[in-house]
């Protein structure tokens, strides 16, 4: 699956549908869920990853959300300090570690959306 897939993809439609109805939502999501997948687990050889699964997701949903898709467009925005400390990062990621966050939710992306739609229904209905 390509970013070109993620974007055309129903269920990212319906989630930013969500979000636009409501632009503060953000602040009630949790990504925290992310690191329970197996494909965002550390590798076995003990490597870690620079940058964790949620502010990643954070800097993912950022850009779809402005429309930026691909690996370098999302790096280069991801670069922009205000962004990048929005999104919970240290310091912006590379292209590898925005390339490999991108591969592994490729995985697991239904399941990634139907729980943040599932998140952003109950953020809702609690407002």
């Amino acid at each position: 699956m390509s970013s070109a897939t993620l974007q055309d993809d129903p269920s990212v439609d319906s989630f930013f549908n969500v979000v636009e109805t409501e632009t503060l939502l953000f602040e009630h999501l949790s990504f925290e869920f992310l690191e329970e997948f197996d494909v965002f687990a550390p590798a076995e050889t003990g490597r870690t990853r620079d940058h964790e699964p949620p502010e990643l997701m954070r800097g993912f949903l950022h850009c779809y959300y402005k429309d930026i898709y691909g690996i370098r467009p999302v790096e280069r925005e991801l670069r922009n300090t205000v962004v990048w400390l929005s999104c919970g990062f240290d310091r912006p990621p590379s292209r590898d570690a925005v390339d490999r966050f991108l591969t592994d939710l490729e995985h697991v992306v239904n399941k990634v959306f139907d729980h943040l739609v599932e998140q952003a229904a109950r953020a809702a209905c609690s407002t």
